[in-house]
């Protein structure tokens, strides 16, 4: 099974502070967002894929999934991988 998540981490330590799962029905809208191409878009889908996040693109994901993460001293990716 491949598990979706948005990981932010501490600018500083660089150790992960959050991760916040993405579900699989909102993987269409987070490509639209990150706006990847097609290939992109299949190596995440794969679990193959992790990509650094823009602050606005971090914001438009807030919005997508009503969960607030940005702030500036963090680092964030997003990824898919088999659990």
């Amino acid at each position: 099974m491949i598990v979706y998540s948005i990981e932010i981490f501490d600018e500083l330590s660089d150790q992960l502070v959050r991760e916040i799962e993405i579900p699989e029905a909102n993987v269409d809208s987070v490509a639209e967002i990150m706006k990847w191409n097609a290939t992109d878009k299949i190596s995440f889908i794969r679990g193959i894929g992790g990509f650094n996040v823009t602050k606005t693109q971090a914001l438009e994901l807030e919005s997508m999934l009503g969960i607030k993460f940005y702030a500036e001293q963090k680092i964030i990716q997003i990824s898919g991988g088999e659990i």
